[in-house]
């Protein structure tokens, strides 16, 4: 299980997993608001490597900063509850 301190002495704790593009899946040009450039940024994934309580979860990650920095500083994703 990976951990690590996120405060003195506060420790959050993850099952182990890979992150790998999605296969399958197109590459799609975004503005990084790292980088300051458009970019082609792949659909990642990240996976455990064990059973978890844990979802999988995505992004798009750039190919410069190896982040998701592609909305306007201050925005969220709006995610429906289904």
């Amino acid at each position: 299980m990976a951990c690590c301190e996120i405060q003195p002495g506060v420790h959050v704790c993850r099952p182990n997993g890979e992150t790998r593009p999605v296969p399958n899946r197109r590459r799609k040009q975004f503005w990084c608001f790292t980088c300051r450039k458009h970019l082609m940024h792949t659909w990642m994934r990240f996976h455990h490597k064990q059973p978890s309580w844990y979802e999988d979860w995505f992004w798009w990650e750039c190919p410069q900063c190896h982040k998701e920095d592609i909305l306007f500083p201050g925005w969220e994703w709006e995610y429906e509850d289904r």
